[in-house]
């Protein structure tokens, strides 16, 4: 009996011995994982952001519109009198592979109570983008120039714009197209070209950016019709500089030729074949 209870308490001594021998070398592997832990994030180099010069920088979104408008004022009093008023506007939108131009340019003079300049040029035309630098375009045109015998004339034209050339400082585009006129003259004036004709057109517009918001600006254009007054012929071309006051205020200075090679005649007097306007005035952009 004395036996069989030293027995068993020696079995349940020995149990405990073990168990405890068992806990502790789990708790020791335990703590030693951790320290390894430890130890590896310490020397694992830590991830910083990236400077900011490294970072993406957002692109700006293309403006959707653009718009420029210039008006000029004189007046001469005295041993003569003249007063001369130009007024003159472009507005562009573009959306979608669409781009949408409007523009004017109004230039009206009187001198000694009698007009001497009355001449309007504006229109809207669309084009749509088909490749990279290639549009297409369609455009309607209005004209007067009561000076040069045309009471009312009318355009409407067609064709294919190539962007030749364009980077920060320079824009070169190239136009070859036709037009359909359609024209009445001022009372007394006749013409050789009948009253309405076609006609093919070749165009450029050059313009060089010399600062943010200034630039000279060359356009010109030629038109000559087909068919039986195969003859005649339009160059119509304007000159632009524009020098900045503020960001969006400058001082424009303008020249705009008007050129028929078969004028008409008015009151069995020929016209001249070449008209020319000068301007100058404010022009705000944005």
């Amino acid at each position: 009996m004395i036996l069989h209870s030293f027995r068993s308490k020696t079995r349940r001594t020995t149990g405990a011995l073990l168990t405890g021998k068992v806990l502790t070398g789990i708790v020791a592997a335990c703590t030693l994982i951790s320290n390894e832990a430890h130890a590896f994030q310490a020397q694992a180099p830590v991830p910083t952001a990236a400077p900011a010069s490294a970072q993406a920088k957002p692109v700006p979104k293309k403006k959707r519109y653009d718009f420029a408008g210039t008006l000029g004022f004189s007046q001469t009093n005295g041993n003569a009198s003249a007063l001369t008023t130009t007024v003159s506007n472009k507005f562009k939108y573009s959306v979608a592979g669409w781009a949408f131009t409007q523009d004017l340019a109004f230039f009206y003079g009187e001198a000694d109570e009698k007009v001497n300049t009355n001449f309007w040029n504006g229109g809207i035309r669309g084009d749509r983008t088909i490749a990279t630098r290639v549009a297409l375009f369609m455009a309607s045109r209005y004209d007067r120039n009561v000076v040069q015998g045309i009471e009312n004339r009318y355009q409407q034209g067609f064709g294919v714009t190539v962007a030749a050339l364009d980077d920060k400082s320079n824009r070169l585009n190239l136009a070859l197209g036709g037009s359909v006129f359609s024209q009445e003259l001022t009372p007394g004036s006749v013409a050789k070209v009948s009253r309405a004709f076609p006609a093919a057109r070749a165009a450029f517009d050059y313009r060089r950016r010399l600062t943010e918001v200034a630039y000279v600006q060359q356009t010109a254009e030629y038109l000559p019709a087909v068919g039986d007054t195969a003859s005649s012929y339009f160059v119509n071309a304007e000159s632009a500089v524009v020098a900045p006051i503020t960001k969006s205020v400058g001082l424009k200075i303008g020249y705009i030729i008007r050129y028929n090679s078969e004028p008409p005649i008015r009151n069995s007097v020929q016209l001249r074949t070449t008209d020319t306007f000068f301007s100058s005035g404010l022009t705000l952009t944005f």
